[in-house]
């Protein structure tokens, strides 16, 4: 029997249909848009940050599961922590990101260096950075440096102090002090930030010193990229100076230390502190002092309302890292003025419990007009590029050595509720996740393709049947 022209035409594009249908029902392509390694759920509620997590929504929400890696390396103090979980949701008005990590050292006491300059009576364990040296460096004192001291185990000696690994020689600044354990080790206190690039550059640097009464605070932190390069590749900032271009001891800086590695980048960053802008007036010696109601040492025309805690706004670029206020307490201001309220624009509240911190994080999703070039409005509709670091401070972590997402990770904005709580592990090198529920994409477009299938297998029987 012959097939007429327009009936081979009908089964051809019948066939084509199918062959649609199947690709679709057995590759479980999604036809909507990559879902982000972040979603952030749309929920009714906010944020009890007298307790972090327990507003009702977070149980709805799985845990995501984000690998973290050494910051350097090479440190043994460094990358202590393995991964970090969060979740997040947004209300309409707020957004909330709750991040929670295994600490079973909590650093309960320890100043944040910063907080400490301000508060003149302030004592105890973080007031100032202490360096282990690597094993094997030694030094000499070079007496025809008759106008410098050195400082070692308490002792005041004339000339200059050179440090030596490896054949490697490092002089080092007038008023080094050092302190020489009875193994050999050698402790460099009051460490200057480029000193420390000078350490690490020269195979030096092995970790910042602790003990069981010195040691520094635990943080955690949150970079959302503003940058002009999209995606951004690199989630990284420069070890160097404290400017760019500074000149110290000899050596100039092309990098100011905590800028943004990434070419034509810039970030927010949202940096909660245990000793600092954690509001518990046992553990955290900021809060217990009472630091942020005072206008006169904070220098700030405005105070924490209500002593809720806070992130230090921070912001990063090619060039130096600031801070979104006026005052400059942890780094330089972003502007001289018109930024009343910055500081503590981001409300967080923490506990640790069980060995783990938890700590969540509040703000609304605009920014004042004020705030706008330095903090991103959060909107629906937009892909945002995020990244994490975690510090250890009990353990040695701190400054530049903590423990990062080694890239950026997507964040958006969703209306739909979560598929699952199954948590979700991420790997931020190739910036995928995955889990154990089926994406609701992948549901969909699997149905959708056997529904094509079966509706072209009626259409060829009916025309088979004429």
């Amino acid at each position: 029997m012959s097939v007429k022209p327009s009936t081979k035409l009908t089964i051809s594009i019948v066939l084509s249909v199918l062959l649609l249908g199947v690709l679709l029902a057995v590759t479980n392509t999604p036809m909507a848009q990559t879902s982000p390694d972040i979603p952030v759920y749309k929920v009714v509620g906010t944020a009890d940050l007298s307790n972090p997590g327990s507003a009702s929504y977070w149980s709805n929400i799985p845990w995501i599961n984000i690998s973290l890696t050494a910051n350097i390396p090479m440190a043994p103090t460094s990358g202590l922590t393995h991964y970090v979980l969060v979740k997040a949701a947004w209300n309409g008005s707020w957004i909330f990101v709750l991040v929670k990590w295994y600490a079973p050292n909590p650093a309960f006491g320890a100043w944040s260096a910063a907080a400490a300059g301000i508060y003149p009576p302030a004592a105890g364990p973080g007031l100032f950075r202490q360096i282990m040296l690597t094993p094997g460096t030694t030094y000499t004192i070079e007496k025809n440096y008759t106008n410098y001291i050195s400082i070692v185990n308490g002792k005041t000696y004339q000339g200059r102090l050179v440090l030596n690994y490896s054949g490697i020689l490092l002089p080092t600044p007038n008023g080094t002090q050092i302190t020489v354990l009875s193994n050999g080790s050698i402790i460099l206190w009051h460490s200057l930030r480029p000193m420390e690039d000078l350490l690490y550059s020269d195979g030096m640097f092995y970790g910042y010193y602790t003990n069981s009464t010195w040691y520094y605070p635990d943080r955690v932190a949150m970079m959302w990229y503003m940058g002009s390069v999209i995606p951004p590749s690199k989630d990284g900032m420069n070890i160097g100076g404290k400017y760019p271009g500074q000149k110290f001891d000899g050596v100039t800086f092309k990098y100011a230390g905590g800028s943004l590695a990434q070419p034509g980048g810039a970030a927010n960053i949202w940096m909660w502190v245990s000793g600092a802008t954690w509001n518990n007036s046992t553990y955290d010696p900021a809060f217990k002092v009472n630091l942020w109601q005072n206008e006169s040492l904070t220098g700030l025309p405005y105070v924490d309302p209500g002593n809720h805690g806070f992130a230090v706004p921070l912001y990063t670029n090619n060039t130096d890292m600031y801070e979104v206020d006026c005052a400059g307490i942890w780094y330089t201001p972003v502007a001289s003025k018109g930024l009343n309220g910055s500081l503590f624009f981001i409300w967080t509240g923490a506990t640790w419990s069980n060995g783990y911190w938890t700590v969540e994080f509040a703000r609304p999703l605009a920014v004042p007009p004020n705030y706008a070039n330095w903090m991103p409005n959060i909107t629906v509709g937009k892909t945002y590029y995020v990244a994490f670091a975690v510090w250890q401070g009990k353990l040695g972590e701190t400054l530049f050595d903590k423990s990062i997402t080694s890239s950026f990770l997507t964040l958006q904005l969703v209306t739909t509720p979560p598929t699952s709580t199954t948590t979700t592990t991420t790997s931020v090198s190739s910036s995928t996740s995955t889990s154990a529920a089926i994406p609701s994409t992948t549901v969909d477009v699997t149905v959708a393709g056997a529904v094509i299938a079966i509706l072209a297998l009626v259409i060829l029987y009916v025309v088979y049947r004429r």
